[in-house]
């Protein structure tokens, strides 16, 4: 009775330690849509394979005015004490995928999520499908 009690406990700590982060969506109010057209901002894109990913999912348009920034990170390391318990539990993130659709300086759609593992392109494809579904489709 004591060992399926054990075996228990151990597959829920093991199984929820495999969640994964929701992603941050926030949408100005003023903000149409469907939208029409995005452009994107290649630059402090060091990742070619990224920028051909983003190009291949969508025929941006160098000449409108909202324009699609992505950024991310790989490999975040934190040396603080301050987050050390929840680093050694393995909720720490290793990675992050922002995406953020400006008009002029003002963010109006932004896309963020945090990744237990690094960045890759298909976290980028996710990322990307629920900007279209948000943004593209009524």
């Amino acid at each position: 009775m004591r060992l399926n009690i054990l075996l228990f406990i151990t597959f829920i700590l093991l199984s929820a330690c495999q969640e994964r982060a929701k992603p941050v969506i926030k949408k100005s109010d003023n903000l149409a849509t469907p939208i029409s057209c995005m452009s994107l901002n290649e630059l402090g894109v060091d990742n070619r394979e990224f920028v051909a990913t983003l190009n291949s999912l969508y025929s941006f348009d160098k000449s409108c005015p909202l324009r699609l920034s992505l950024s991310y990170k790989k490999d975040i390391v934190c040396n603080s004490s301050y987050n050390a318990m929840s680093k050694n539990m393995g909720k720490f993130p290793k990675s992050f995928v922002r995406l953020e659709l400006r008009e002029g300086m003002r963010i109006v759609y932004s896309y963020y999520v945090d990744l237990y593992s690094n960045v890759d392109e298909d976290d980028l494809v996710e990322g990307f499908t629920q900007l279209k579904k948000d943004l593209l489709s009524k």
